[in-house]
């Protein structure tokens, strides 16, 4: 058939139109179901965070403190911050054991703020704090994968986050810990696209910054600078990005600003040191310290697989099968395990809490592995087989939440302590001629 004159005109004319019925309303469907799924991920994740469902409703000793600073802070006003570290200062001199220090002023100086500007009680707004950075991760989050993977890693990685354990129990307490965990995967972000886009002014800027307020926040920062600094070092055999001069620069100048204002603060060089180094031999002193938060150098590795077994399990089925052409999960991977490694090295320093910014790589590697094994299955389609995973580690996620943290009571989320709450050790009866617990196992000894 050949073209003339009358059918070219037609085929101009229907064309656009086919092209307006098929691809356009296709292309917004696909949208708007996008939009939805994320607007109820987000929205549960939110309501889990904000919604109090913690089974321990008692204050610990260092929501205690952190009400202590806020309420000097209030007093004192935010500008004249170093009076409170002076106090602060003169206190710590007077006790055998090391007191949550009020240095960290990233957690603090702001729940003082929310305490004031909405006329709030000093736990609650320390709650507050807390909760609102448990959404800010979780969209952060959202984010950050949508950035390293697209679309359907965004909604996967979300979901698990959303039933993180951990990143849920954070949300409830009146701790630094989740605060610290948005700042640190602030930092990971940043300094992923950075590496993507080298000398870019903006983005140098904005990692400098998260750094500056990671120092502010807790000195756990030193684990999470020396983790990425060890990245970089470590691109020339990775490979995920581009190292600048300028990025490197960033990498160390951000932490010294930080660390700058916290001298400032304190008064002077020689008594920060004599601070900080005083803060670290009575912190190894603490009875609580002593008795929970020591062991070997794969505690962490128990911890998480306490809390969230499937998703570390996953976790580690996809670090052996990484490739260097998988640039995120390369840098998620190296990352993580350089962070839980240094952090393994403190000796009477060790908790989950310390390293809940690592649960957001474990969860993108997780659905990482989910998105391998659903292609393996070709008698299902892969984003059906894809789908009800993700419902069933969210599942699993929010149940072990609840038996943990809201039957189990849990406060601090120590091996033994998990261990107990999961049901694998008992406190059973003796009975009349049976030996007992210490008997059977004379190296077990309970906690007062």
């Amino acid at each position: 058939m050949k073209l003339t004159a009358d059918v070219i005109p037609a085929a101009m004319e229907i064309t656009p139109s086919k092209l307006l019925r098929t691809g356009v309303p296709s292309l917004s469907r696909r949208r708007i179901l996008v939009a939805l799924t994320m607007a109820v991920v987000l929205g549960c994740g939110a309501f889990f965070r904000v919604y109090p469902s913690a089974g321990h409703d008692h204050l610990g000793t260092d929501e205690r403190g952190y009400m202590v600073f806020v309420k000097q802070i209030q007093a004192a006003g935010v500008w004249n911050y170093d009076a409170v570290i002076r106090v602060y200062l003169e206190r710590q001199n007077q006790t055998r054991e090391a007191v949550v220090p009020a240095t960290r002023v990233g957690f603090l100086a702001p729940a003082a703020v929310v305490a004031d500007l909405f006329h709030l009680r000093t736990f609650t707004a320390l709650h507050a704090t807390a909760a609102a950075a448990g959404i800010l991760l979780l969209l952060l989050t959202a984010l950050f994968a949508y950035r390293l993977g697209g679309t359907i890693p965004m909604i996967g990685t979300t979901a698990l986050v959303a039933s993180a354990p951990l990143q849920i129990y954070l949300s409830q307490r009146a701790m630094i810990d989740g605060y610290f965990a948005l700042w640190a995967v602030a930092a990971l972000w940043l300094a992923w696209e950075n590496l993507q886009r080298p000398r870019h002014a903006g983005w140098l800027t904005a990692y400098a910054l998260s750094l500056t307020m990671l120092v502010l926040t807790k000195e756990t920062a030193a684990f999470v600078v020396f983790a990425l600094f060890l990245v970089l070092l470590l691109n020339r055999f990775l490979r995920v990005g581009t190292v600048t001069p300028y990025l490197l620069a960033a990498t160390v100048l951000g932490p010294l600003l930080g660390a700058l204002l916290l001298v400032l603060m304190i008064g002077g060089l020689g008594e920060s040191v004599h601070f900080y180094a005083t803060f670290a031999a009575k912190s190894q002193g603490n009875w609580y310290s002593v008795v929970a938060q020591d062991g070997p150098w794969y505690r962490y590795a128990i911890d998480f697989a306490l809390v969230s077994p499937v998703i570390v399990a996953l976790a580690c089925g996809r670090i052996f099968q990484l490739r260097k052409k998988d640039h995120a999960g390369v840098l998620l991977a190296t990352f993580t395990l350089l962070a839980l490694a240094g952090m393994s090295c403190l000796k009477y320093g060790i908790s989950l809490r310390y390293a809940a910014f690592c649960e957001i790589p474990l969860c993108w590697l997780a659905f990482a592995q989910v998105q391998t094994l659903s292609h393996r299955f070709v008698s299902v389609r892969p984003a059906v087989l894809g789908v009800c995973a993700v419902l069933v580690l969210s599942a699993i996620g929010f149940h072990q939440y609840v038996r943990l943290f809201v039957r189990g009571k849990l406060y601090d989320p120590t091996t033994s302590a998990l261990v107990w709450s999961s049901g694998m050790e008992k406190e059973l009866v003796q009975k009349k001629g049976e030996p007992s617990r210490g008997e059977l196992f004379p190296a077990i000894r309970p906690l007062p």
